[in-house]
């Protein structure tokens, strides 16, 4: 008690340095706090699975079309279950999107799936009401999310109620609660699979040898891989021709969530950038360490104003376990102040925090990784500034601590400049990512695409009555403009592999292109630039058989000279090239423009794509509607606005540059406490030099310059480190981007000069207040 007595009557002494402590530490560890709790939601993805380190998807890797699937063939489920002995249990998933009618309303639910009844025997569920035994009973039945369940039917009770599906009633046999934040199965509707195969039409398909699902098997505890991996492959080769020559592998449940390379991916199960998580990784190390670096620096600076009281304490008999232990007992109950507020801090922050990052995180202080942060944080912290300093001071004689000598036989003040370069090292380098990426996303933002996204939005009406559709659309004053096609543009997803053949052709080259069917005043509305030819002509019944290829196509193609007039096939249809439209971005500008070939026929999904006049969006879209609800009322009417699905494209990207922004924020603020706390240390210490200086003459700018001249050449130092780290960073990361802002210098200059600034203002707000006190008073102090 005496030594805490003590500690509480020092702490208070010296409350304004104490403050910038606790409030340093305190908004490093809960910065860092919701990082890691980011990061570990990140990399412990889909293991609380039992036995999930022996659970895996296959992987279709088809080398002739250049495809890599995470989907495979319906029939291999059964194949596998009964033929290859190392799977322990194999199961299946399908993802898709749900239309639920109830009470003369629909709904859609992006986020449904179709299950097989071994589903529940790999992956783990909590069942609030019903069972798996129950729900596979029935084709017809549903099992829904706590949330969906509370959505449909309110209070009821969900079990025995009914949802349409086209024509058949659905019945909830079961309620789960919703998946953890770090699960990749976020479906809020389960149906059972064999619901697809009573119809005999979506039977027949959906046994055909196409790549319509996701397989997941659990293997043995002997099992190899690449045996496992094997077998599958002579499955497909014994019962297809497989003239593509597709062969599996096996990636783990615990890998999935960072898998690249996929040639397409339904978006149902959602990949992260392990890159990312690193950064995130990096970024909460440099907060916690900026904020010990705080809490170091000022604890033994003040460590070395207490020599003179540590020597007398030690001539009146003080013993050296006495002094140990009292700055100890103070670093401890500083630690434990900071902690207290981190919990608070935490819990206001925690809401914001989810609804930023879309993730519903368990309470953190129920995570072990929580307390770990906390416990290491606190254990640094109180080594670094309980026991350096107690070391420092209780281990010396009197005489030598009287005279400031420091551990090691160098003076403890280098070790202080030395980190305040690491500290503003580390914040320079945020401010340069901060810079870059901001520049990089608003470079994207504002890219021209080549073609018009605004005031435009698609509806898809599922009838084949296009033409009367499209003129009732057109008639509507609030409309400028309308086109039919068979994807969005802003996302082109539709491929093919091998089928296309033109004059000149080697029939070895079989390259991978994308398609797109629009029609004949698709470039009209979207705003298309040709770069030779014509587009399709309304009038010009030969057009559906004609092409239009990008400029991308037409170098990979190596077409001869003049590329107009040449004939081509794809997909089982010939035609001519009648045109060649300028390249435009109808991907993420994370991806190079990719070969593209535009016919104009066989649409398959009917969007149409309305050009509103400025100011009369809502009536074009009520119109919309109208039209929607007339030619197909037994489907929901769903509209996209192409600016929304755009910005959807980045919206990863954004998430991040929020997060790195506000982080870089703390990191940056952290860093000027410090440095704030510091100076006044520095001026205090300097006071009656400063007082015989303004004697002798100097004027106010001379002792600012004066006292800041040591931070300014430390912060100097700082940015000639953070510079190279900082381009090194930043080239990787945007090699990320197919198309991206050049490295300038600028943005590093920029990020220097405002670090500068920052110092500058931070030390001088103290230097002045120094450089205007009165010399006669500080003269006098003793």
């Amino acid at each position: 008690m005496r030594h805490l007595r003590t500690a509480l009557r020092s702490i208070w002494k010296q409350r304004s340095t104490n403050l910038i402590n606790v409030t340093g530490l305190a908004a490093g560890m809960t910065a860092a706090i919701l990082i890691f709790l980011w990061v570990g939601n990140e990399l412990t993805y889909d293991n609380y699975h039992p036995g999930a380190d022996r659970i895996y998807r296959t992987i279709t890797s088809v080398p002739k079309l250049k495809w890599t699937l995470e989907s495979a063939p319906l029939p291999l489920l059964g194949a596998i279950r009964t033929t290859i002995p190392t799977v322990q249990s194999v199961t299946c998933l399908k993802p898709g999107s749900t239309t639920f009618q109830l009470g003369g309303e629909f709904f859609t639910e992006k986020k449904s799936a179709y299950i097989d009844s071994a589903w529940f025997t790999l992956f783990h569920y909590d069942f609030l009401k019903g069972n798996p035994r129950n729900f596979f009973n029935s084709p017809h039945n549903l099992i829904l999310t706590t949330t969906t369940a509370k959505k449909y039917f309110g209070e009821k009770d969900p079990i025995g109620q009914t949802l349409r599906i086209d024509t058949f009633d659905y019945r909830v046999a079961g309620i789960i609660k919703e998946n953890p934040a770090n699960s990749s199965f976020q479906f809020d509707v389960l149906i059972p699979l064999d619901a697809l195969l009573t119809d005999p039409a979506r039977r027949q398909y959906e046994l055909s040898w196409n790549y319509n699902c996701q397989i997941y098997l659990k293997l043995r505890p002997y099992a190899r891989l690449d045996n496992t991996a094997a077998a599958i492959t002579a499955i497909q080769n014994r019962n297809t021709n497989n003239k593509f020559g597709a062969k599996y592998s096996l990636i783990g449940l615990k890998d999935i969530h960072f898998e690249t390379g996929l040639s397409s991916s339904g978006g149902a199960i959602i990949h992260a950038k392990r890159s990312t998580v690193d950064i995130f990784s990096i970024l909460g190390t440099f907060l916690l360490v900026i904020a010990c670096i705080n809490y170091v620096n000022l604890t033994t600076a003040r460590a070395s104003l207490r020599a003179k009281e540590v020597g007398i304490r030690k001539i009146v008999g003080a013993g050296k376990q006495s002094l140990f232990l009292q700055f100890l007992t103070e670093s401890f109950v500083v630690s434990i102040l900071a902690l207290l507020i981190t919990f608070a801090l935490v819990g206001l922050s925690l809401p914001a925090f989810r609804n930023l990052t879309d993730k519903s995180f368990s309470a953190p202080f129920t995570l072990p990784l929580t307390w770990n942060i906390i416990g290491l944080t606190l254990l640094a912290a109180t080594a670094l500034n309980g026991v350096y300093p107690a070391l420092l001071l209780s281990g010396f004689k009197p005489l030598n601590v009287l005279r400031g000598v420091a551990v090691l036989k160098f003076k403890d003040v280098f070790l202080r400049k030395g980190l305040v370069v690491v500290q503003f090292t580390f914040s320079i380098i945020l401010i340069i990512g901060t810079i870059v990426i901001q520049r990089q996303l608003d470079y994207i933002q504002h890219a021209d695409p080549g073609y018009n996204r605004s005031q435009l939005f698609s509806v898809s009406i599922p009838d084949t009555s296009v033409g009367a559709i499209k003129q009732q659309l057109l008639e509507q004053t609030s409309v400028a403009g309308v086109t039919v096609a068979n994807q969005s543009i802003v996302s082109i997803t539709n491929a093919n592999t091998g089928s296309a053949d033109w004059e000149g052709h080697d029939t070895s080259f079989r390259p991978t292109v994308s398609m797109l069917s629009a029609d004949p005043d698709y470039k009209k509305v979207m705003q298309l630039q040709m770069a030779q030819g014509r587009w399709f002509d309304a009038g010009t019944p030969q057009d559906t058989h004609n092409f239009v290829l990008n400029e991308t196509a037409v170098a990979l193609f190596n077409l001869r000279k003049p590329v107009l007039g040449q004939h081509m096939r794809f997909q089982q249809d010939t035609g001519t090239i009648i045109g060649v439209v300028k390249d435009f971005h109808f991907a993420s500008l994370h991806e190079k423009i990719q070969p593209l070939i535009i016919r104009n026929r066989d649409y398959g999904r009917t969007l149409y794509f309305v050009r509103t006049q400025p100011g009369q969006t809502t009536q074009a879209l009520a119109a919309a509607r109208t039209l929607a609800t007339r030619y197909a009322p037994s489907k929901p009417f769903n509209y996209n606005f192409l600016d929304e699905q755009f910005d959807n494209l980045y919206k990863a990207d954004k998430k991040v540059s929020t997060l790195i922004l506000i982080f870089s924020a703390i990191a940056i603020l952290i860093s000027c406490l410090g440095l704030f706390a510091l100076a006044a240390f520095t001026a205090q210490q300097r006071i009656k030099e400063i007082g015989i200086r303004k004697v002798l003459g100097a004027t106010v700018p001379n002792i600012i310059a004066l006292l800041s001249r040591d931070f300014v050449r430390l912060v100097l130092l700082s940015i000639g480190i953070a510079t190279p780290i900082a381009a090194y960073a930043m080239h990787h990361w945007l090699e990320d981007f197919a198309y991206h802002i050049p490295l300038s210098a600028a943005f590093f200059i920029a990020a220097g000069a405002l670090a500068l600034l920052v110092a500058i203002l931070t030390v001088s707000s103290q230097s002045l207040k120094a450089a205007t006190t009165n010399p006669i008073k500080n003269l006098r102090i003793e």
